[in-house]
């Protein structure tokens, strides 16, 4: 296989066990949400490192130590304008005891360097030449005169006054970046200016995203019966992957027929890392189950999350491409996206992903909960207190655009003006210092 393939290979290391339950035939699973990101990270390796061109690597992880192969400067510079010379033929030199000598040549930015200085020379070197061997110490151009071929000194030089040495800023040999760092714009442009123009990094996660239920219509096309509505869910999780810097492939609404889900999984497995699935129905679930079944191997746990949603996860083909179904429903899916899907971004990147923010605050409005469950529900953070936008089981993309936050009911009874916690959408006004309060 070649060197940059992707594809995982024997030799990754294999996962630490984790202490949650194992996947079981005669039914799902129960796990908390903590469990369930647990045992999802444990099945899914990082990506294999691959040679990139350094332009295209910003935002990845690096996989190998980079050490500098040159000096920089290249070459002893002319930090002032003025004549280079060897500091000792100016020993002695005085306001009535001048020493003269010979001008050999002008040097100006960009030009070679110039042969060696002979003895009893001096170069004339514009600020930013390059210095040629002999020369250590440069004298300005207004403390010496010019007398036709010959310059007349009347001070003594400070060696390696206004000299820029050789791998001043940089030597050769020195490490520059470690492996496991982030690229950033600025790694970018100390890898080009050492001359690199690839890196041994983990890959961009590729994740393709479709969605199986009847009653969903991808946007654009017309609605047929009352029953229809259009699709906000897959359009939400491609758009979030792709800002956590996956490479995204949305494929929209597919028929809830095994044929056609079995056709999509196979189809899109040559280009994915990970293939997200939002579901439907009871039924249309069971159906994608079934068919994950028939290709590999299959998980599905019950997760104590908003009064219980079910995620059923899988791998399939030779080389275990992971298939995540998450909970349909706009609300149910985003919180599945930042508690499992995000995780595994990080994890195929071998990087820890963005953490959400979290604050705590005062609840306030009409909210009573006493769930079995945690529940997350959209809301409005201003200052320290939070409300609700929308009941506890609502799912639509109009509460989360409403919302700046999740606000986290906890198991049990919660009532207004209790302190919560809140994880944070975007970055607000309304979320200040004031909101950021421990518990």
């Amino acid at each position: 296989m070649g060197l940059f393939s992707r594809k995982k290979q024997p030799q990754d290391a294999a996962p630490a066990p984790v202490a949650v339950p194992e996947p079981v035939e005669s039914g799902p699973s129960s796990r908390t949400l903590d469990e369930e990101r647990t045992f999802l990270l444990s099945k899914v390796p990082p990506l294999r490192p691959f040679g990139m061109p350094v332009l295209d690597a910003g935002g990845l992880t690096l996989c190998e130590d980079v050490v500098s192969d040159l000096d920089l400067p290249p070459v002893a510079i002319a930090h002032v304008e003025g004549y280079g010379v060897k500091a000792s033929n100016l020993v002695g030199a005085s306001e009535k005891h001048a020493i003269d000598l010979q001008l050999i040549a002008t040097v100006a930015p960009g030009d070679h360097t110039p042969p060696p200085l002979p003895g009893g020379g001096t170069i004339f070197l514009e600020e930013g030449a390059p210095v040629p061997e002999g020369v250590d110490a440069i004298v300005p151009e207004p403390d010496a005169e010019v007398r036709g071929r010959h310059v007349f000194f009347t001070r003594e030089a400070v060696r390696g006054a206004h000299l820029h040495d050789r791998g001043a800023e940089l030597r050769d040999g020195e490490q520059l970046l470690a492996a496991g760092q982030v690229l950033n714009p600025r790694s970018i442009a100390l890898l080009a200016e050492v001359g690199l123009d690839k890196v041994l990094v983990r890959p961009r996660p590729r994740i393709v995203v479709f969605g199986v239920d009847a009653t969903l219509v991808s946007p654009g096309l017309p609605l047929t019966s009352g029953t229809q509505r259009y699709d906000s869910t897959t359009g939400l999780l491609a758009t979030a992957a792709r800002s956590d810097g996956a490479t995204v492939y949305p494929v929209g609404m597919i028929p809830a027929t095994a044929a056609a889900v079995r056709q999509t999984i196979v189809d899109q497995g040559i280009r994915a890392d990970l293939i997200l699935i939002v579901g439907g129905s009871e039924e249309e679930n069971e159906l994608v189950t079934g068919v994950l079944r028939e290709l590999g191997h299959v998980d599905v746990a019950d997760v104590a999350v908003n009064d219980g949603k079910r995620v059923c996860f899988g791998q399939t083909g030779d080389d275990g491409v992971p298939v995540l179904l998450l909970p349909g429903g706009a609300v149910s899916a985003y919180v599945a996206y930042h508690a499992l899907v995000r995780p595994l971004i990080g994890r195929l990147n071998d990087s820890d992903p963005n953490r959400v923010p979290r604050r705590w605050a005062s609840l306030e409005g009409g909210v009573e909960s006493a769930s079995e469950t945690v529940r997350y529900v959209p809301a409005v953070l201003e200052g320290d207190r939070v409300r609700p936008v929308s009941s506890a089981g609502h799912e639509l993309a109009f509460d989360l655009h409403r919302a700046n936050v999740l606000l986290v009911l906890p198991r049990g009874r919660v009532r207004p003006g209790w302190d919560v916690e809140c994880l944070v959408l975007n970055d607000t006004a309304a979320v200040g210092p004031s909101g950021d309060r421990a518990r």
